[in-house]
């Protein structure tokens, strides 16, 4: 089986990842502790630079699989409606797509900086900017899908009146034909017109059950297009809160960067307890966004047309995929704050 450099590389990383500070920057004799200011500077610069490339690459994966599960669901959709056309969904999957070619390139660009850091044994002049690149490019894509998000839900509430019409001509089997709502009186009967009536009470017309199908049909079909919206909205509120808890964790990130490289470790050991505090308190908000996605999971009822199943069928993917991602991170945070924890140890040796 033929392997790529990268998979090499992110193994390498991986294995790298597993070694203590002290042991990874050693001096070349075995046995010694290392002392040398520079060395213990740049085995800390390794190992954060191994460790973005790491992150980097995992959150990649995370929005592989998301926009997999949407081209899967798109392409399903096509064949059993090919006559519907879903913009909304290719909306997202072109967001999903960029998002997915930004990772990229920030991924690739991250490497070039470990690679550079293992030729010239120090970091390059952008590798402490990338974090605020990656920061501030997480925050304008969850303000780009959050554009998108509003207009999922007023789409979905524009049909709200339609359908509370629809449902009381249905439940009652009849409509108001009176001057005050004539909109499914004149679809039935282009003649109503507004008239001006002495008498209060209001006047109807009881329906035929021919009439009653056709707005039930209707009334069916705002349900599945209603259904539609809220899958939609639902993946894209919680790829948002995913985006801004990354965009937090990029900007300790940046600022543990900023003084890994300097001369004392008081910034830096400033720098990690607030990176611990950032992602303690992120760990504590994703269990809660787990929780409540099992819970609206959990709370589906599978009721209604095959269409109106299919796309509950869709919301539940999307609801399992957000909480094991969500779940893996928090695993994953544990582990970093770890890590940091037993940075500390070390660092506090030297203050």
């Amino acid at each position: 089986m033929h392997f790529s450099k990268l998979y090499w590389f992110r193994l390498f990383a991986a294995a790298f990842l597993l070694l203590p500070v002290s042991v990874a920057g050693a001096a070349d004799a075995p046995g010694t502790r290392m002392e040398d200011p520079f060395k213990k500077r740049t085995g800390r610069e390794q190992v954060f630079l191994l460790r973005r490339s790491e992150d980097l690459g995992r959150t990649l994966a995370f929005v592989n699989e998301t926009t997999a599960l949407l081209n899967e669901q798109a392409e399903a959709a096509a064949n059993r409606d090919p006559d519907i056309k879903a913009n909304e969904r290719k909306g997202l999957l072109e967001w999903y797509q960029k998002y997915a070619d930004w990772l990229r390139g920030m991924s690739a660009e991250c490497d070039l900086d470990v690679s550079s850091f293992f030729s010239k044994q120090h970091a390059g002049a952008g590798w402490v900017t990338r974090y605020e690149e990656l920061a501030k490019g997480s925050r304008k894509l969850a303000d780009e899908l959050g554009a998108m998000i509003q207009t999922l839900d007023g789409d979905k509430k524009k049909l709200e009146p339609r359908m509370r019409k629809l449902n009381t001509a249905v439940a009652e089997r009849r409509i108001l034909v009176d001057k005050d709502d004539l909109e499914l009186a004149r679809e039935i009967g282009p003649s109503y017109r507004d008239r001006s009536y002495d008498r209060r009470e209001a006047l109807y017309k009881d329906l035929t059950d021919e009439e009653v199908l056709y707005f039930r049909n209707e009334l069916r079909s705002l349900g599945e297009q209603q259904k539609y919206f809220e899958c939609l909205s639902e993946l894209g509120k919680y790829e948002e809160v995913w985006l801004l808890v990354r965009s937090d964790e990029f900007t300790k990130s940046q600022e543990i960067a900023g003084v890994i490289s300097g001369a004392g470790p008081g910034p830096l050991v400033h720098a990690v307890r607030d990176t611990i505090r950032t992602y303690e308190a992120d760990r504590a908000a994703l269990k809660r966004r787990s929780g409540e996605i099992d819970a609206k999971n959990r709370g589906i009822t599978k009721t209604g047309s095959l269409r109106a199943l299919d796309r509950l069928e869709e919301l539940s993917r999307y609801y399992e995929n957000m909480r094991n991602r969500f779940e893996r991170h928090v695993e994953w945070l544990g582990a970093q704050i770890g890590s940091y924890q037993a940075d500390l140890i070390e660092l506090g040796k030297e203050l």
